[in-house]
């Protein structure tokens, strides 16, 4: 039998809404192992919840202050709890980055929107391989590495462009990349298609390495190399309309009187 749970902000309209959710839907609440996951917020909060909940569909309620992910706004609680009940949505997928990292552990991730591996100290070096070639010798603060729905967050603020969902490709986006007589990089976004994996190799030993995994962040300890790739994982979303690539940029970078 379907079940669902609620995730959102605590602030006081977010809590009206959950409760309106919570009056008007006619499935059991499950907070251990629900089918259905209503996102009251931003997109912080919908990324939260896809990490907490990552079998779940998700329904999207903007009410923060970016709304990518979600396809349902205020005004759209009667439509959105009619949906619902009356099983009348469709189901998108959005596919994730997979991520390998070799330091003292092992460790494997999923993201969302994209990982980083950012060394704030010192310059950090690292060998670039695509497809086990050989590609540049990276010197800087970092690299991220984002999807294509995640190319509108922080790749975004990097200089990065603006990829549509419905292409499967990652980008390779620099942090504050070195371009010397001493150092050159290709100081520009990097966009890959299917089928591309990314290594990062680390040249030297570092202290105070970092990895951040969406809204995850953990210090490395003996960090050695990276891969990453576009993996066979989704996020499914729910909505029983579809909201255009363009209207969402629209509506999550230009003010409301020039959408």
């Amino acid at each position: 039998m379907l079940s669902y749970a609620i995730v959102n902000k605590f602030d006081d309209n977010t809590l009206a809404i959950t409760k309106k959710i919570k009056e008007g839907i006619k499935l059991p609440y499950n907070d251990e192992s629900p089918n259905i996951v209503f996102t009251v917020g931003g997109d912080g909060t919908f990324i939260r919840a896809c990490h907490k909940y990552p079998t779940a569909t998700f329904f999207g309620v903007h009410t923060g202050h970016l709304g990518f992910y979600s396809n349902y706004g205020i005004d759209d609680l009667d439509n959105l709890i009619n949906d619902i009940n009356n099983n009348n949505f469709k189901i998108n997928r959005i596919p994730l980055l997979s991520v390998q990292i070799f330091a003292d552990n092992i460790y494997n991730f999923t993201a969302i929107n994209e990982m980083t591996i950012i060394c704030p100290p010192r310059t950090l070096k690292l060998d670039v391989y695509i497809n086990n070639e050989f590609f540049e010798h990276f010197r800087g603060t970092g690299m991220c590495i984002s999807t294509p729905t995640g190319s509108t967050a922080y790749n975004k603020s990097l200089g990065g462009a603006i990829i549509d969902h419905n292409i499967r490709a990652m980008q390779l986006t620099e942090i504050a990349g070195i371009n010397s007589t001493s150092f050159e990089t290709i100081n520009s976004p990097l966009v890959l298609g299917n089928g591309y994996y990314v290594e990062l190799q680390a040249v030297g030993k570092y202290k105070g390495i970092y990895l951040t995994v969406d809204t995850l962040s953990i210090e490395l300890q003996n960090f050695k190399r990276l891969t990453a790739h576009m993996g066979s994982n989704y996020v499914k979303v729910g909505s029983n309309s579809d909201i255009s690539f363009i209207s969402r940029i629209k509506r999550s970078f230009f003010d409301k009187e020039n959408n």
